[in-house]
């Protein structure tokens, strides 16, 4: 196959989950606008019972890329078996991790929510509204498990109309709900989180049915997997799992670093992290483009087929995400008013966001390759790299140069650059090392 045919493969597979995860990432923005017309203690609950509550979804999300893979393998592979036994295997893990997960959610929401935050509005709104999450957290589990399948048949179709189809609906009852339209109540920002959870639930069922559609007869909810199928996909899930939440985490604690530097510099930061994070859906839609191609490959027995795969879905990647990060770099001003309306403030971040708009592809890869270095059982190393950089080097640089030296927003900057540089290269050499040609899923 040439190079433009793969190209044009990667791009198939991938637009549909680049518009998914985008209109996910423009709804929690409206989400949190529609919110924000009740007060702002709505606001703040919602900001922070939000945060937390991805946090504890971050443990969920080893479920995709198991499921995917061990699809994507026994794709390749030309398995006998039924289709379907991966998806039952990950539909089970995920009930056993969601379900203690959100009640544990749900009952310690009062006493987690008080320790947060010392104004009282800001538990009442935020408690009714976590525990709304918390009843979906099942679904998000079960959402995942079925994403992963999609994604490893290569029906990326499939999860990009689901997921437009309910960030719509998500919207619809975030007007009912929040502002008591229609004969409901209204219910503030409880009732932001009743309609996440029912949207959620909605996305569910629709798979549910799509998939007993098609893949009725690969034994969908009949076949209880194997035990060493469950377990290939630990082997995958839980590494994924372990990287996730530490890097989650780390992100929690750069803030509360930044924050110590002064309320410009976390303004700055938090618009910065938003558009990097806008930036990275694009290299998390071609992390999971790469899964599926280079886990197909393996499944084949075709390692050569593989590495290629990986190293296209990488170019595009940084060439891609490059060019959409052009204004980033030659109108920062532009960038950062959008966002900031102090003048001082937006010629804090001048620099900061060049630095970040200039890396912003290259960075790409590190999502690219560690996404799919997991998926191949590569995931220790990765959790490794992941674990070692940012806790062991990023974040007590940053304390170093923000809070002891007082060194200033640029000089963090370029700490996290270093830190960027050092991952990606890092993750790279895991890449062009080969040892998960030789891995077993």
């Amino acid at each position: 196959m040439k190079f433009k045919e793969r190209i044009k493969v990667i791009l198939d597979m991938a637009l549909p989950i680049t518009v998914g995860l985008s209109s996910s990432f423009v709804m929690a923005i409206i989400d949190l606008a529609m919110v924000g017309q009740v007060g702002t203690a709505a606001v703040a609950a919602v900001g922070l019972a939000g945060f937390s509550y991805s946090l504890l979804c971050a443990l969920l999300t080893g479920i995709t890329p198991a499921v995917q893979s061990l699809v994507s393998r026994r794709a390749g592979e030309g398995c006998s078996e039924p289709k379907c036994l991966p998806l039952n295997a990950g539909l089970l893990m995920a009930l056993a991790a969601s379900i203690p997960m959100g009640l544990l959610c749900y009952f310690l929401a009062p006493s987690f929510l008080a320790s947060m935050a010392s104004d009282p509005e800001v538990v009442k709104a935020g408690v009714p509204y976590l525990r709304a999450l918390a009843i979906g957290m099942v679904f998000i589990g079960l959402d995942n498990a079925f994403q992963g399948f999609w994604a490893g048949l290569g029906r990326t179709r499939v999860y990009m109309v689901n997921i437009l189809f309910v960030n719509a609906l998500h919207v619809l009852l975030n007007y009912v709900l929040i502002f008591g339209h229609f004969g409901a109540p209204a219910m503030g920002a409880a009732g932001a989180g009743l309609a996440s959870t029912l949207s959620v639930l909605v996305s569910m069922l629709l798979y549910v049915v799509v998939t007993l559609v098609h893949y009725r007869r690969e034994a969908f909810l009949s076949a209880l997997p194997s035990w060493n199928l469950v377990g290939r996909m630990l082997q995958v899930g839980v590494p994924a799992v372990m990287e996730a939440a530490f890097f989650a985490l780390g992100f929690v604690v750069f803030y509360w670093i930044v924050g110590r530097m002064g309320t410009a510099e976390l303004a700055v930061t938090n618009v910065l992290t938003r558009i990097s994070i806008l930036m990275d859906l694009f290299a998390q839609a071609l992390g999971t483009t790469a899964v599926t191609l280079v886990s197909r490959s393996m499944g084949a027995r075709d390692p050569a087929s593989a590495e290629r795969w990986g190293w296209d879905v990488a170019k595009l990647g940084v060439g891609w995400i490059t060019l959409l990060s052009v204004p980033l770099v030659v109108a920062p001003a532009a960038c950062l008013g959008v966002f900031l309306s102090d003048p001082a403030t937006v010629a804090l971040g001048i620099l900061p966001a060049r630095l970040t708009g200039a890396f912003l592809g290259v960075a790409s890869l590190i999502y690219i390759f560690a996404t799919t270095l997991i998926s191949l059982g590569d995931g220790k190393r990765v959790m490794l790299v992941s674990f070692s950089t940012q806790w062991l080097l990023f974040l007590p640089g940053v304390w170093l140069v923000g809070v002891t030296l007082q060194a200033g927003l640029n000089a963090v900057m370029y700490v996290q650059l270093a830190y960027g540089a050092l991952a990606t290269t890092l993750i790279v050499a895991l890449w062009r090392q080969g040892r998960w040609k030789q891995m077993t899923v």
